[in-house]
Parts: C-alpha cells; sequence; structure tokens
C-alpha cells in the first residue's frame, strides 16, 4: 500500500473505463463480458447520488491515476413493513497489476467505514461464484464480519439473432446446437392486438404506482423517490422503459439497461431492470413480453436477459421462448443494524449491476 491513497473518486470516468476492461479480461479471457464501466452507464448511476454523499465513490490513487474503485449507491428499502436507508455496493474493480496487494481490501474496509459512519443500515452485494469479490467476502466473514447471505439468483435469456451472439462469443458448435434444440434463438411469435410504446414523462406517476406495489408482495423492498425512478426510466442510450396503455390507463411496463457485450465484437443486449404487470392474465403477460422482444430485435438488439427472484413470476419468460442461462449470482447483505437480519429472504426488488 506505499504511494496509495484513498480518497473519493475524481471522476476519470474514461480512465476507469479503460482500466476495468484490462481487470476483466485478464480474469474472463476473451470471453465476453458486459461494459458496466461505459460512462453513460456510470453517469446515468452516479449523477443521482446527493451532493453531500459523493464520497459514497471510492478510488485507490497512486502517483495521481486510479487503481481501483468502489461504487456505494444510496438506497432506501421496506423490509418487513418499515423503511430503511441501505447502499448498493458495486463495479468494485482494481487496476491488474495492484490485483492481490490489499488494495481492494482497503478499499472495502473504507468503504464500510463511510457506510456507519452514514448510519446505513445494511449494505447489498452482489456476487458471482468464483470471482475475486467473492473471496474477499469469504475473508471478511471469517474476521467475524455480519455478511448475510440473502438469495440465489438465475438468469433467463432470449437470443434475437444466433448468429451475432455465436461470432462475438466465439460459441462452440455443440453450444450453438444446444440453442436451436431448445428454440432459445427463434423469432418472437407475434402479439396481437399488444402495442408498446415508450414512456413519457406522464406516466411517471402510474409507472411508480405499478413498482411501488412490490413494496405488498417482496419481503425486501426498494422505495422509489419519484425523483429519482424519473431517471431511472429514462436516461438517454441507457435506460428505457416501455409501457402498455389500454383504455388511457398504464397496464403494464418493463424497463432495460442497453449494455454493451464485449467479446470478439461489440453487440447490444438489453439487461431486463424493472416489471410490472400484476394485473394482466398469464397468456397477456406472456403476449406483453412477445411484443418486447419484437421490438428490440426490431432495432438490433441481438439479446435479452432477466435475473430471478425480483418479485415477478418466470413463467410467462418461459412461455415467451426464455431459457434458463448456466450463471447464477449471489446476493449478499453487509449488514450494520443489528436489530434486523436479511438471512434467506427469498425475493428482493431491487436493480441487478
Amino acid at each position: 500500500m506505499e504511494g496509495i491513497v484513498i480518497e473519493p473518486f475524481r471522476g476519470e470516468y474514461e480512465a476507469l473505463e479503460r482500466m476495468a476492461h484490462a481487470s476483466w479480461r485478464d480474469e474472463y479471457g476473451q470471453a465476453s463480458f458486459p461494459n458496466f464501466y461505459r460512462p453513460a452507464f456510470l453517469h446515468y448511476l452516479f449523477d443521482r447520488i446527493p451532493a453531500d454523499k459523493k464520497d459514497h465513490l471510492i478510488g485507490a490513487y497512486k502517483d495521481g491515476e486510479c487503481i481501483a474503485f468502489l461504487a456505494n449507491l444510496p438506497r432506501k428499502f421496506q423490509f418487513r413493513e418499515r423503511v430503511y436507508n441501505a447502499i448498493y455496493s458495486c463495479l468494485l474493480v482494481t487496476r491488474r497489476e495492484h490485483l492481490r496487494q490489499g488494495v481492494a481490501l482497503a478499499l472495502i474496509r473504507a468503504a464500510v467505514e463511510g457506510n456507519r459512519k452514514y448510519g446505513y443500515d445494511f449494505s447489498l452485494l452482489t456476487l458471482e461464484t468464483g470471482h475475486r469479490s467473492t473471496k474477499m467476502m469469504n475473508k471478511f466473514r471469517a474476521e467475524g464480519c455480519s455478511i448475510e447471505r440473502i438469495r440465489k439468483s438465475g438468469v433467463l435469456a432470449r437470443i434475437l439473432d444466433l448468429g451475432r451472439v455465436a461470432a462475438s462469443e466465439n460459441l462452440k458448435g455443440y453450444e450453438k446446437a444446444a440453442v436451436r434444440l431448445i428454440r432459445g434463438h427463434r423469432r418472437p411469435k407475434p402479439a396481437p392486438g399488444v402495442s408498446l410504446r415508450d414512456f413519457r414523462p406522464a406516466d411517471l406517476d402510474a409507472c411508480h404506482a405499478l413498482l411501488d406495489r412490490y413494496r405488498e408482495t417482496a419481503p425486501l423492498a426498494r422505495v422509489w423517490d419519484k425523483e429519482e425512478l424519473a431517471v431511472e426510466l429514462a436516461w438517454p442510450d441507457v435506460s428505457r422503459t416501455l409501457v402498455l396503455e389500454k383504455d388511457g390507463r398504464v397496464r403494464a411496463m418493463i424497463n432495460f439497461i442497453v449494455h454493451e457485450h464485449l467479446g470478439h465484437t461489440i453487440e447490444r443486449w438489453a439487461w431486463i431492470n424493472h416489471v410490472a404487470f400484476h394485473d394482466l392474465s398469464t397468456s397477456e403477460r406472456a403476449a406483453f413480453l412477445r411484443a418486447y422482444l419484437s421490438l428490440i430485435k426490431s432495432e438490433g438488439f441481438v439479446g435479452t436477459v432477466d435475473f430471478t427472484k425480483r418479485g415477478w413470476p418466470a413463467g410467462p419468460f418461459y412461455r415467451a421462448g426464455f431459457f434458463p442461462y448456466p450463471r447464477s449470482v449471489n446476493l449478499v447483505s453487509w449488514t450494520f443494524n443489528r436489530d434486523i437480519t436479511l438471512t434467506g429472504v427469498p425475493v428482493v426488488y431491487e436493480i441487478q449491476v
């Protein structure tokens, strides 16, 4: 740690993106991975952080260069009918030449100290099995830190252009054959009578009401401020929301993030962020999703993914041709409030970064 200082992130978005790409290539090789560090996406996440909490974005610096980074995004959650102040910790990355030198551990300790200072009740983290961040959390757990496993979330995928996906991700012949066998690449079936349109500012109240209903059904659910939700649902070239309007009322909505997957080629995928179709029948939900698939396919997206156990049922997705992707992530909590425990909460309504 000689010569390394930890301080609020200075805002070098392009340099952070370059550093992250080098680190991810080192860990994942030539496999395709999503560009979570695209500056437009980072601004979408970070510009909502209040001015007095910009120290929630932390960097480790050496000789004036950022060599590690961690983001803490403020959140409000409802748990057991009470609202808590929380953090979503994400986007941890370390410059590859500084791996295994204790930099990331020091960064995490600084973040935890800040979370305690601000009085947050817990911090949520999404960890992938075998990833470096998972191994680091195991170290903190061994030290006696209150790190609780909440739930495991699977991935559902729908491929819309198998040729481009195969070229980008260098799929093997048997992998392409498996996708064809389960028909996970077929053209979406028509959805007669279902017409989706883009979100408008006038839809905000209706969309807020739809998403707020997860507080009634999900044991741990995000609590939205309308001003922040407006940013969440529409950000140029990053976040987009489609709504189903019927009889002058918004009856359903789906929000997705535009992520560039970096493989042998760069391809756009739609990562589903929010879905609300509470009042639709089973068949209407599947038709709604088919209309979504048809629209994004027409706009050149090669595929879309969703993460399970976030509050909406998986059945309509299977009926629309989604299939289980061989990947899963674990949601854990670094819990500071000793009056609560989040261990084993089965469903959590929250974003996936």
